[in-house]
């Protein structure tokens, strides 16, 4: 009876000392990482609760890296822009040089040396990069080869693209002015010579027979979604047909176009001979393809760590191309310059403001986003973090109750010892 007490009572006590030693290294592990929760064992629900929290983190850090490289790229907007700025300031100064009257042509063109001069430097400027992405974000033109296609396949077929691009909106080209013509030239550098290509105008059925619409891009969407008119066939009171332009609008129609040959030409053309405009049927017996325009898309930057975002306002500015005719040769081409570059420096210095709304938003998303990386540590430190006084103090009594088991085995061993000797004896 005594040996089977013995026996139960160091089978117990090993045990208990075998789980006091696995609390002694789960208290010595907490204390070496200093984490409350190393182990699904240790508490799952807080173990899962501080990976989600630590996986948001790690992305609220790669959202604010984002922000921070939108803001760099903002910065440098506004410090190309206030160079541009400079450069205007400086050629409105020498057109109003060129405009003293006391001064001779001579005087003019040396004048008008250093004009163009900066002219190229904003040029230059207008096509600056951060990290591989275009500083001012201008409009973008390009020919677009199909094969025979008609117009509305061909109005679908940029639609399509513009569906699948997320940086720009695509569409058959809307050209309205000089400027743009020069650009589209400075873009496609010859690309389009001696081909004929559909472009996104159109002559309106039954009422508005004879009334040319640009329907495509921006100005598709004027007037109640008719698009803006750029020509008009009327009768008058005495029952005469004339034809004209709509509103000063820009006109690059062919020597008698347009002339609505059969009375179904409501399509509008580039011709491949001379680049000029012409009216077409709507089929797939002309063009091979469509002069696309493309515009760019309000940058999209991210704003929290579950994809929300927000958009900053595109920028380009006003510049006068290397096709514009614009200098100081003489006392009526210098007034013509200084009007004009005028306009382009209030439209830079308006560029300058949005690109500091811009930096100034950007700013303060990245403030909110470092308060809410600050909560969100704080709420995982409490998920996480040890207690290093507590885990201690536990460590110590542990260790205490080792001291004092061991001390009773060493007891109980002994006593055993004591009781087989005097068995022996016996």
């Amino acid at each position: 009876m005594i040996s089977s007490d013995i026996n139960y009572f160091a089978s117990k006590l090993a045990r208990d000392l075998n789980g006091i030693q696995k609390l002694k290294e789960m208290h010595i592990g907490k204390l070496t990482t200093g984490k409350k929760v190393r182990k699904p064992a240790d508490d799952a629900g807080a173990l899962a609760t501080s990976m989600k929290f630590g996986s948001e983190l790690k992305r609220i850090r790669g959202v604010g890296q984002s922000l921070q490289n939108a803001l760099s790229y903002t910065q440098m907007q506004e410090s190309a822009l206030t160079s541009v700025n400079r450069l205007y300031q400086r050629m409105a100064q020498l057109a109003t040089m060129a405009l003293d009257s006391t001064k001779n042509d001579l005087d003019r063109e040396n004048y008008d040396k250093e004009f163009q001069e900066l002219r190229s430097q904003t040029l230059q400027i207008d096509l600056s990069k951060f990290n591989d992405q275009d500083l001012f974000r201008n409009t973008k033109y390009s020919v677009t080869l199909t094969g025979r296609i008609s117009w509305l396949d061909a109005r679908q077929h940029a639609a399509a693209a513009s569906a699948s691009d997320s940086e720009y909106e695509h569409y058959m080209a809307t050209i309205t002015s000089q400027d743009e013509q020069d650009e589209i030239q400075r873009q496609l550098d010859g690309d389009a010579n001696g081909l004929a290509l559909w472009l996104g105008g159109a002559d309106g059925d039954g009422a508005e027979e004879g009334k040319w619409r640009w329907v495509e891009g921006p100005e598709g969407k004027e007037e109640g979604g008719l698009g803006r008119q750029f020509w008009d066939i009327a009768t008058d009171s005495r029952g005469e047909v004339g034809e004209s332009g709509v509103n000063n609008s820009y006109l690059n129609w062919n020597g008698g176009e347009p002339n609505n040959s059969g009375g179904n030409e409501d399509a509008l053309q580039i011709l491949q001979t001379n680049g000029l405009w012409n009216d077409l049927p709507d089929t797939n017996t002309g063009p091979r393809g469509y002069l696309r325009e493309s515009d760019p898309i309000n940058l999209k930057v991210m704003d929290d760590a579950h994809g929300g975002h927000f958009e900053l306002n595109k920028i380009s500015f006003k510049r006068f191309l290397e096709s514009t005719t614009i200098d100081l040769t003489n006392l009526a081409n210098a007034k013509d310059a200084l009007d004009r570059v005028l306009v382009a420096q209030e439209d830079v210095v308006d560029k300058i403001a949005l690109a500091g709304s811009n930096a100034s938003r950007l700013a303060s998303e990245i403030v909110a986003l470092e308060e809410n990386f600050a909560g969100k540590e704080r709420s995982l430190g409490r998920i996480d973090d040890l207690d290093i006084a507590r885990s201690a103090s536990s460590l110590a009594k542990v260790e205490i109750k080792m001291q004092a088991a061991t001390s009773i085995l060493a007891q109980a061993n002994s006593l055993f010892a004591q009781r087989n000797y005097v068995q022996d004896l016996l």
